[in-house]
């Protein structure tokens, strides 16, 4: 990998090789494994949307039988909720607390509840109060268009009865995945930095270039590997859904409250600029600094 650095290939590029190389031998290895293991009943509510999709494809190829429901199909509810062993809930931020709330009276005790949103405290909360049995709050810190969990992340947020995950989560190390536990609380205190603010700063970058009228792909051949590693995040931003991307940074007032102090502190920096205060930038950098190097 180092040769391949050191003759200019992005690690974006060779990362991606190597990674879905080492995903389909996991996947692989991991399937031939689990035959002989009882399978588990799934529901994934909201499966056929790209979270949901990655999800059920993975669960599937691990001999996991999984069903779907989707808006039109609650008239099965008792049929694809009532005897399954885990029911998944993958469904936009705003929906969450409410499928909650509606699939819970159709879950046995024993069944476990979790779902995959970016929020914790209140989908975690709501599970608790409206259904019995076991529950984990669950958070990808992934997209939908990853084709595997290798090298990637989830949070988990235990509720009640941990020990009926214990085979998801070993399922999504197995593949190469890294599970990472907290509580509800705090994940979204992380999460206000971790994905609130990072996507306001990248999602105001993409508006700006786009308003400047950016010849991005000029730009990209006389740019340093910096700057292309950007845009390509840029870029994957944009290929969202945008709601997704919007309800990233609404979805609580904390994250709108970080936001504000966000731009704040972009006017600021900002107006030192346009006096062309060198001493004020300086300080601020040196300020930022010595923040940064205690955590190295």
């Amino acid at each position: 990998m180092s040769l391949l650095a050191e003759a200019g290939v992005p690690e974006s590029l060779w990362a991606n090789i190597v990674q879905s190389c080492f995903a389909k031998r996991s996947q692989d290895v991991f399937t031939s494994s689990t035959h002989n293991v009882a399978p588990q009943k799934i529901t994934i509510i909201g499966g056929r949307g790209r979270m949901g999709r990655f999800f059920t494809n993975q669960l599937a190829s691990a001999d996991r039988t999984v069903s779907v429901l989707e808006s039109e199909d609650w008239d099965r509810a008792d049929e694809l909720l009532g005897s399954a062993d885990l029911v998944m809930v993958s469904v936009p931020i705003e929906w969450t607390t409410e499928v909650i709330k509606r699939a819970a009276q159709y879950l046995a005790p024993t069944t476990a509840l979790c779902d995959i949103t970016s929020l914790k405290v209140e989908p975690v909360q709501a599970m608790l109060d409206h259904h019995s049995g076991p529950v984990m709050g669950l958070h990808p810190m992934f997209g939908p268009n990853v084709k595997s969990f290798v090298g990637e992340k989830v949070v988990a947020c235990p509720g009640r009865n941990e020990e009926s995950f214990q085979w998801l989560l070993e399922l999504i190390e197995d593949r190469g995945g890294e599970v990472i536990v907290s509580t509800p609380e705090e994940h979204d205190r992380m999460m206000v930095i971790i994905q609130a603010t990072r996507h306001f700063s990248r999602f105001s970058v993409g508006v700006f270039l786009a308003q400047e009228k950016v010849d991005i792909e000029r730009s990209l051949l006389m740019s340093s590997p910096s700057y292309r590693q950007e845009i390509e995040i840029i870029k994957r931003l944009f290929a969202q859904n945008p709601n997704l991307c919007v309800d990233i940074m609404l979805a609580t007032p904390e994250r709108c409250q970080a936001i504000a102090r966000l731009a704040d502190t972009y006017d600021r920096v900002a107006m030192l600029v346009a006096r062309k205060d060198r001493e004020g930038l300086i300080k601020e950098f040196e300020t930022c600094q010595n923040f940064i190097l205690k955590m190295a």
